[in-house]
């Protein structure tokens, strides 16, 4: 079986490394896997020497493809007059008409959730073309065992960690909001985030960010906030696992996600996790493997002058309790023990279901049922 593979693989972003590993596994699977990177933003990764010595093996390789797998936001889809797949997801409660209509020109879309099958299939995609494959995680790297990251800041404190594009819907706001309210100086914590701009705002320096963080803790108007760091510069992603095992707890207000792969890394590293309850990742969170935050509706997505209110206006997110999110985050600090307990359960699922081989063969046979019928 030959089957392109096309997708922002050199991005840091989620996309990105589901495009990686899937290219990865379907070859180790036997697939004859060549790949095309349809890159988004400027913020590209640095992968470990073996893995990127074989996607650009595969960028390289010359072969006629039997079929086409787009890893990619709908637009992005075309028909090839061969077999199409197309893997992608939304993270908000629809997805706007030429997602639609680019979903019904491909033969089979993938979703990762049973939220995306219901949201797509509620905005008009043809229920038969929709299926279910949930992602995957690189066991590999992602382990409690490992080295920790040095951070000497955060050193001997307890360190709340977020990572993420520094984005509306990642809810940076409303977590700084709450952990300044909850926490002080005394405290023996701190808050470190793991973030970056993308698009046309890109600043690899992290002066906007960190302006912004600045911003949002003024307004709190608290005579000593707690520490809170920001680490702007993009990790190789060998590196990734030793910043989650850094920190004590991973944390997340974000509102609304297609997938999350950072609260699954999190998990898979034995790190207890804290983040919205609503969205993808509900297929395999729960009270029992992690900390969900209360929901206090689901809004309109505001115009945010950003290159997703295209795609999501019109549509609504969530809102995420920030009382409940300071209680949780209290809670956690003060009952550690209970939140290994929670990580241990959560990694267990992780390394029982989200795993990338099967994955792989899931959509293996996607594109064996198509090449069969044609």
């Amino acid at each position: 079986m030959k089957i392109k593979l096309l997708g922002p693989l050199d991005d840091v972003t989620g996309y990105g490394e589901v495009a990686r590993q899937l290219a990865l596994v379907m070859q180790d699977l036997g697939v004859d896997v060549s790949v095309q990177p349809q890159n988004w933003g400027c913020t590209h990764i640095e992968l470990p020497p073996e893995l990127d010595k074989r996607i650009k093996i595969m960028k390289h390789l010359k072969q006629t493809p039997e079929s086409f797998f787009y890893v990619n936001v709908p637009p992005f889809f075309k028909r090839q007059g061969k077999p199409v797949i197309g893997l992608t997801m939304s993270e908000v409660d629809g997805i706007p008409e030429k997602w639609v209509k680019a979903c019904n020109s491909v033969d089979f879309v993938l979703v990762p959730s049973r939220f995306n099958l219901e949201t797509f299939q509620q905005s008009g995609v043809q229920p038969e073309k929709l299926k279910v494959v949930p992602l995957g995680i690189n066991s590999t790297y992602f382990t409690p065992e490992g080295p920790k990251f040095t951070f000497p800041p955060a050193h001997s404190l307890f360190t709340f960690l977020s990572i993420g594009e520094w984005t509306p819907r990642k809810g940076f706001d409303i977590l700084i909001r709450a952990f300044v309210q909850e926490f002080s100086r005394d405290d023996d914590v701190c808050l470190v985030l793991k973030c970056h701009c993308n698009g046309s705002d890109y600043d690899p320096s992290g002066n906007k960010i960190q302006k912004e963080i600045k911003g949002i803790v003024a307004r709190e108007k608290k005579s000593a906030p707690p520490r809170i760091f920001h680490i702007p510069q993009t990790l190789p992603s060998q590196d990734m696992p030793a910043l989650y095992r850094m920190a004590q707890c991973f944390v997340l207000a974000t509102r609304g996600e297609g997938w999350n792969v950072p609260v699954f890394e999190a998990l898979a590293c034995g790190v207890p996790v804290l983040v919205t309850n609503w969205s993808a990742y509900l297929d395999f969170l729960n009270e029992e493997n992690a900390y969900l935050i209360n929901v206090d509706a689901l809004e309109p997505v505001p115009f945010c002058g950003i290159p997703t209110d295209e795609i999501y206006q019109g549509h609504r997110w969530a809102r995420p309790n920030i009382e409940h999110l300071r209680y949780l985050m209290r809670y956690v600090y003060e009952n550690y023990a209970e939140a290994r307990n929670k990580a241990a359960a959560g990694q267990s699922t992780v390394s029982k279901h989200l795993r990338w081989d099967l994955c792989g063969k899931r959509i293996i046979q996607h594109f064996s049922h198509l090449v069969h019928v044609v």
